[in-house]
């Protein structure tokens, strides 16, 4: 599992290296193929990134959804649709794809953070404002984590 997050900057390629706690994480799998795909949280888009094993295994998954959902039929276009594979090279780097750094508007700085299983790539000023709004959704609303049973 990933865990924590971390603050780190775009080359003017678009390359990106991964933390080692990441990498290290990869690594233990035996494969360092990632999966790069859009997401959205609060209208702030960012970036979902999967191990290669994960990704099947998530595909698996929608596999068995009705294929002709119209739902399913949208969340394919968005989420499968703008999947990539990549490869992590040997300084620990990835390369992010520019539609997809365009999509998630990652300009220099950006916060990689965990989300158990993957990890997802921020713009650092937009990870500010959605830490900001879920610190605040905790603050106000005291029984937030036991509605999710937490």
């Amino acid at each position: 599992m990933f865990r924590g997050s971390f603050e780190h900057t775009l080359d003017g390629k678009g390359r990106l290296s991964i933390p080692a706690k990441f990498r290290d994480v990869l690594l233990g799998k035996g494969d360092e193929r990632i999966v790069i795909t859009n997401f959205v949280v609060d209208d702030t888009r960012c970036l979902d990134v999967y191990p290669l094993d994960e990704w099947l295994r998530f595909e698996e998954e929608i596999r068995k959804k009705p294929k002709f959902d119209h739902k399913m039929v949208m969340f394919q276009h968005y989420y499968l649709g703008g999947a990539c594979e990549c490869a992590v090279d040997k300084q620990g780097r990835i390369l992010i794809p520019p539609l997809q750094r365009k999509y998630a508007d990652l300009k220099r700085d950006v916060v990689l953070v965990s989300a158990l299983e993957k990890f997802r790539i921020w713009d650092q000023e937009a990870w500010k404002k959605v830490f900001a709004n879920a610190e605040d959704k905790l603050i106000q609303d005291p029984d937030f984590l036991g509605d999710l049973g937490l």
